[in-house]
């Protein structure tokens, strides 16, 4: 089974460095609605037996150009992106983006309990996301295509490839950057990180 994963498309909420997380349910703008048809330009051939997006809106619309085929689609709330807690839907300033980093390198020591506060831990993203995981493994599909979110997708890559959740500090992602899997019957594999090739066809694009 081959599995591909991209993040969503850009958001106004993107450009504007505004925080989004699982409680800010924006949409796409005019350039993420392009990235989105250029991915879709890019990889419509692939024959998919099923589409997961997450429950928010801008990856469901990241993945609406894939309608016109008919593919199956389902809507999986533990793919919905990360809870940063007090601090969605705000301008990040200097009080955000230290409590931010403050956190994530704690995920990277492994203090998986840390969280901002009203906001997702690192075991609450690991719980849920390997659920997930589970999930995958009892499909019976040649290709899946997953939309997410950027959090979502290194926690993802972390747990797909069997690593300790410390591990997703290490993994960044661009909007509509796709990162494809092969699942042997036992473990998923790793073929692609990030790949944003498809964005060449959008001139002067701008990658968030």
């Amino acid at each position: 089974m081959n599995v591909y994963l991209y993040r969503h498309g850009e958001t106004h909420f993107n450009t504007k460095g505004i925080v989004q997380g699982r409680g800010v349910d924006s949409s796409l703008n005019e350039t993420g609605k392009q990235q989105a048809a250029a991915f879709f330009d890019s990889y419509k051939d692939v024959k998919f037996n099923l589409i997961i997006t997450s429950t928010l809106k801008r990856t469901i619309e990241t993945v609406e150009p894939f309608e016109q085929l008919n593919i199956p689609i389902e809507r999986r709330t533990e793919l919905d992106e990360i809870g940063w807690g007090i601090y969605e839907g705000k301008p990040v300033n200097k009080e955000m983006r230290s409590a931010y980093l403050g956190l994530i390198r704690s995920w990277g020591e492994g203090n998986y309990t840390n969280c901002l506060q009203n906001g997702d831990s690192a075991l609450q993203m690991g719980e849920r996301l390997g659920s997930f995981a589970g999930y995958l493994k009892t499909l019976k599909c040649d290709d899946i295509l997953i939309c997410t979110h950027g959090g979502c997708m290194a926690f993802l890559l972390a747990i797909l490839q069997d690593q300790p959740l410390s591990e997703m500090i290490n993994y960044k992602h661009q909007n509509t950057g796709l990162c494809l899997f092969n699942f042997d019957g036992n473990k998923f594999h790793l073929r692609i990180q990030d790949d944003i090739s498809h964005l060449d066809k959008i001139k002067n694009h701008k990658i968030i």
